[in-house]
């Protein structure tokens, strides 16, 4: 018999929650409104709370190919994306790892 655990629909993360099937993120009683990479983005980041995701990860799960490393596409939707998720909050949930990449953390 299949043992499969289904997918979850939500995606939440301290007051962040991202749903799957509506396609809508809120950050606490916010609504953001994401562009389709965007939102793969942090779908991709959510997935992994905590972790550190490098560009190269991010340009292959986003993009689904590889660029090239001198290109700054990833530091821009990152930015696009943290504009939109933390600036209005004093609680930042995307933090910059120097020389690694990123990562979405609550703590």
């Amino acid at each position: 018999r299949a043992t499969q655990t289904a997918e979850p629909s939500k995606l939440v993360l301290g007051d962040l929650e991202l749903d799957l099937q509506t396609r809508e993120a809120r950050r606490g009683a916010h609504k953001i409104e994401l562009q389709a990479r965007e939102f793969a983005l942090l779908e991709y980041m959510m997935r992994q709370p905590g972790r550190a995701v490098t560009k190269t990860m991010i340009l292959e799960h986003v993009w689904d190919y590889s660029f090239d490393p001198q290109t700054n596409v990833v530091d821009v939707l990152v930015h696009r994306l943290r504009s939109k998720v933390d600036k209005d909050f004093a609680k930042k949930l995307i933090h910059t790892l120097r020389g690694v990449g990123y990562v979405l953390k609550a703590d």
